[in-house]
């Protein structure tokens, strides 16, 4: 009897360690498969797999670069995560089939890009179509209508490092189908999104035929410090104080969604400058009506609007009531004389640095101009170039109401970015 206990167990291992080198070289396989298709337009790299018995898959290590952005990302680990093998082998069948798999979760950690890359400054410097997120997203800073690269260099950010999971839940009969998505970026914020979905065909394909419902959608902010820095630093080009930048953020609001023809009552304005007050967290509930149209909401009343979206905001967690908006007509802009309008136009291009990347090899050829220097360690330079000598790169920068002379390195520099 013992011996064939002795037996069952050592089979059992034995079946055991099967799987795991068979997740192992599965695996293996999905990612020299994604290296093969990403290798016309980004150069996939990985340090190693895990894999787990208790239905984690996992690849540590991973480098995307990206030759057409001259840009490349890192990803500490990524990992797939099940509630055990079986799940995780009926995932892979489903896959087979062409059928939704039942669930999924996903953990990113430490996936990092450096804010003064080409990626990032196309992100932030392409400028925003007019539409709601673009009015969202802007702020009183200055010259500048939103958050740049520049910006976030100068509020101390270097490299965004950010740990994510997503994880979705569907259910075959039912036809609905739960997804969340958390992101934890260091030093700016956690974002959330929680959507709850219904009428969802297990073939991805018939979805375009027959779209899925929305039942309820959860967007929330728990700032960490970003919003608090943003304030800070556009108060500071402003040269306002605290509460004058808050009134200034509101009326920047205001006017943006009035170009949208969204104007917020009062009440919910002074609503929304205590988030700007005591940026803690912001949080928007929707729970659509079964017939509510998302196409063409515009052409509703604004109280019908509200019942078909049945919104719920809370901010820094006190529910913030009634919600409330009405319809406009963006104010008509002034006509201007011909040579007021020239006069206009010549200063918004002033006011527009427009900044490009240089080799650190071409230094010596742009002595004179004003330069940004990143380092290899993260830290960031801007001042104008005088000359390039012995391998070091002489220049000056601002120092508070001054400037001082410095010279860096030249093979400590990585990117080098000239104004035009």
């Amino acid at each position: 009897m013992s011996k064939f206990i002795k037996w069952a167990l050592l089979g059992i291992l034995a079946v055991g360690i099967l799987i795991k080198v068979s997740l192992w070289l599965s695996v293996r396989s999905i990612m020299n498969d994604a290296i093969a298709q990403f290798s016309p337009f980004a150069q996939l790299s990985y340090r190693g797999i895990t894999s787990s018995f208790d239905g984690r898959v996992g690849v540590e290590g991973i480098e995307i670069r990206v030759p057409m952005l001259n840009d490349t990302f890192h990803i500490a680990h990524a990992e797939l995560r099940f509630k055990g093998l079986r799940e995780l082998l009926a995932f892979k069948e489903r896959l087979a089939e062409g059928k939704l798999p039942e669930q999924l979760a996903v953990r990113i950690e430490g996936l990092a890009i450096d804010v003064h890359g080409p990626f990032m400054t196309m992100v932030h410097e392409a400028p925003p179509a007019p539409d709601l997120e673009a009015a969202l997203t802007s702020v009183a800073c200055g010259d500048v209508n939103r958050i740049g690269v520049d910006d976030l260099l100068e509020m101390g950010y270097r490299t965004l490092e950010t740990d994510a999971e997503f994880s979705y839940r569907f259910q075959p009969g039912a036809q609905n189908l739960a997804f969340n998505l958390t992101a934890d970026t260091r030093g700016m914020g956690e974002y959330r999104v929680s959507l709850q979905m219904a009428n969802v065909s297990e073939k991805p394909g018939d979805m375009r035929v027959n779209p899925p419902r929305i039942s309820s959608l959860v967007l929330e902010i728990n700032d960490n410090q970003y919003q608090r820095k943003v304030n800070s630093y556009c108060a500071g080009k402003l040269g306002q104080s605290s509460e004058e930048y808050v009134r200034t953020s509101l009326e920047k609001l205001d006017s943006e969604l009035r170009a949208q023809r969204i104007a917020l009552e009062p009440a919910l304005l002074d609503s929304l400058g205590g988030y700007y007050r005591d940026p803690q967290a912001l949080r928007l509930e929707l729970t659509p009506t079964d017939g509510a149209i998302w196409d063409g909401l515009q052409f509703f009343e604004p109280k019908d609007v509200l019942a078909m979206l049945r919104p719920v905001l809370l901010i820094n967690q006190q529910v913030v009531e009634p919600l409330s908006f009405a319809w406009v007509n963006p104010q008509a802009a002034p006509i201007s004389e011909p040579n007021e309008l020239i006069r206009v136009e010549a200063n918004e291009q002033q006011t527009s640095p427009q900044f490009e990347f240089v080799s650190v090899e071409s230094l010596p050829s742009h002595a004179g101009k004003r330069l940004q220097f990143i380092t290899y360690d993260g830290t960031y330079y801007q001042g104008v170039l005088h000359k390039v000598e012995n391998g070091r790169v002489f220049l000056s920068v601002q120092m508070g109401s001054g400037s001082a002379e410095m010279f860096l390195r030249q093979e400590k520099i990585d990117k080098v970015r000239v104004l035009f």
